[in-house]
């Protein structure tokens, strides 16, 4: 009977670690997809500013996203690969269907298109990069997301202050 107890106390607790490491997985797994979602809709939607939007100032922070994000985005890719999680390739719907709305956006309107799903964009990023490098598992991914996590709240001061012009 001990013997038979022992063993399910040992299953019930290899059952716990696993199930645990999974969650973990998961979580990173969560991160990194929306990390990688986020970074090439603001270097697409940095694009279409460049090529059809108005303002110098707009211009010029899209620049900035495509040289950051470009730079985040292999720093990203390296540290999932380096734990394990496989990232998206492509955007999801939403993502798509925001950029569409950008490429819909007359010229003269697109400024003000583009500046406000800046501003979302670089919210959500920063509260994601944010709660993982606190709570994400130990690993690559979360010491990358703490060391990107102080650009992306640059860009979010930087946007929040081209939209209140």
């Amino acid at each position: 009977m001990k013997i038979v107890l022992a063993s399910l106390v040992a299953c019930l607790a290899a059952f716990s670690a696993t199930a645990a490491d999974n969650a973990a997985k998961q979580h990173a797994t969560d991160l990194g997809a929306r990390a990688a979602m986020s970074n090439m809709f603001e270097i697409e939607a940095a694009k279409i500013e460049i090529a059809s939007g108005k303002a110098n100032d707009a211009k010029q922070f899209a620049h900035d996203m495509i040289r950051d994000h470009g730079k985040a985005g292999s720093v990203l890719s390296d540290a999932a690969q380096k734990d394990g999680i496989e990232l998206p390739a492509a955007l999801d719907v939403g993502f798509t269907s925001k950029l569409a709305a950008l490429r819909r956006s007359s010229a003269a309107n697109l400024d003000q298109a583009y500046l406000p799903t800046q501003v979302t964009a670089h919210e959500q990023a920063v509260n994601l990069f944010e709660s993982y490098s606190k709570q994400g598992s130990d690993g690559k991914l979360k010491r990358t997301a703490a060391k990107i996590l102080p650009d992306l709240r640059m860009h979010l001061t930087r946007i929040r202050g081209l939209t209140s012009k």
